[in-house]
């Protein structure tokens, strides 16, 4: 049974809309002010496939088709409005579903395979890993600690995930420039940080 081509459509335009969501930290880091509108347009044409496939839809293929493209398209808008409006789960769905790429950073680190500290930011990411960091940089909090910023603002903030490799100390933490501490346990050695 193949799927129709709407069908395919809306699924690829959720899929995009629901990892803008998750990583909207890294569009507030790279965009600033302009994330917003971004996000609005993205919104916008993201609606007008939508309709456009919903339309298509309904004229021509069969009542299943139509309804599976309704959901898809129901997930992609509800979806990020929940991932945005509750932030806890943002972090905890992001880090489930993005848990290997985590580890992988979590191992170069352990194994003193990243490249040196790039200043302030700390060390770069390699390109396959660059997407786990709003910055594509990690850094050390001490020699236990690695914090990967999720989001990094104007003028000097951030919030994002950290490493434990020993102890879990409550911080506080120099998150650039803002205090911060563990806040949700996402896992044995990961959790979320956030303002202290």
């Amino acid at each position: 049974m193949s799927v129709p081509l709407p069908v395919r459509l809306v699924g690829v335009v959720t899929a995009g809309l629901l990892a803008l969501a998750l990583h909207v930290g890294w569009l507030v880091t790279q965009y600033g002010l302009l994330a917003l509108p971004l996000g609005a347009a993205a919104l916008l044409a993201a609606l007008s496939v939508y309709g456009t496939a919903l339309a298509a839809l309904a004229r021509r293929a069969g009542r299943p088709a139509f309804w599976t493209g309704m959901a898809l398209a129901a997930l992609g808008l509800l979806g990020p409005v929940a991932l945005l409006a509750w932030p806890e789960a943002r972090v905890a769905v992001r880090f489930a579903v993005e848990r290997p790429a985590f580890e992988a950073v979590a191992a170069l680190w352990r194994e003193d395979r990243l490249p040196a500290a790039d200043g302030y930011l700390g060390a770069r990411l390699p390109g396959p890993l660059c997407f786990v960091s709003a910055n594509c940089h990690v850094t050390s909090f001490g020699p236990d600690v690695l914090y990967v910023p999720d989001r990094l603002g104007i003028p000097d903030d951030s919030q994002g995930y950290a490493y434990f490799a020993g102890e879990v100390d409550s911080g506080p933490y120099d998150g650039y420039g803002m205090l911060i501490c563990p806040e949700i346990r996402l896992s044995e050695r990961w959790w979320w940080m956030g303002r202290c």
